[in-house]
């Protein structure tokens, strides 16, 4: 008797958990979500650092001066302009690294260490990095010769930039909204109910989400690229979204 019993119970023991899953619903359900766009590249970041030298700082730094004004008028020759911070959002990582890059830079000094025995007099050396924005990837290369020219050395990286942000922003959103309204239902598919409204999409997030947001731009920056991927410009939006399930 026992044993038909337990097997009851055990064939029973199914219902049982199922009975506890459904909701009678209204149930309210927040979703992180966040959606991604890739678009062409419309302008590319260069960085550039220029040397000088001279007798003391005021004489270094005439020379960086000089040669400054030289190149940045041989690269204008070739479209390059110099770098422009303001790309209209600063809500995620490519837009504060574009924003920081395109502020104005400042020339340093340093001043030669020689010989206790050394008969030279030592020299000041100035230094300053560089931000020009190119319209297109080949004509980087052409950059190259009047960059050495005027004591400049180019950096390998270059970081491929959009002119306007606004619109894949809002294209990255519409897909995060769209990845959200998947895991609705399948939320509402475990409760036994059905996907009804959206009731509130934030773009606040708390600071833990905030950093993962940001972690992924960075790796989507810094991650090796295909050959086809290299002018592409990944664009991340993350939401709040909160959805109401009912029956």
């Amino acid at each position: 008797m026992m044993k038909y019993a337990l097997a009851l119970a055990l064939l029973g023991a199914p219902f049982a958990a199922e009975a506890q899953t459904a909701a009678t619903g209204p149930v309210s359900v927040e979703i992180v979500s966040t959606g991604q766009v890739s678009v062409a590249a419309q302008r590319y970041r260069i960085s550039v650092t220029l040397t000088a030298k001279g007798k003391d700082e005021a004489a270094a730094g005439a020379v960086l001066a000089a040669n400054k004004a030289r190149l940045t008028q041989a690269l204008a020759a070739l479209g390059i302009g110099e770098a422009k911070g303001e790309i209209g959002t600063t809500n995620s990582l490519m837009g504060l690294i574009s924003t920081f890059a395109g502020t104005k830079s400042k020339p340093s000094f340093s001043l030669e260490t020689l010989d206790e025995d050394s008969e030279e007099t030592p020299q000041s050396t100035a230094t300053e990095t560089l931000g020009f924005d190119a319209p297109t990837r080949a004509v980087i290369e052409s950059a190259k010769a009047p960059i050495e020219a005027n004591g400049g050395k180019l950096d390998d990286d270059v970081l491929p930039l959009l002119n306007d942000y606004v619109g894949p922003i809002r294209q990255a959103k519409a897909a995060a909204i769209r990845k959200a309204q998947g895991e609705a239902d399948a939320y509402a598919a475990t409760l036994g109910l059905k996907r009804s409204a959206i009731v509130k999409v934030s773009e606040k997030q708390d600071p833990t989400a905030g950093a993962l947001a940001l972690i992924g731009d960075l790796v989507s920056i810094v991650a090796p690229k295909k050959d086809g991927e290299l002018d592409k410009v990944n664009v991340n939006a993350s939401l709040v979204v909160e959805f109401q399930l009912n029956r």
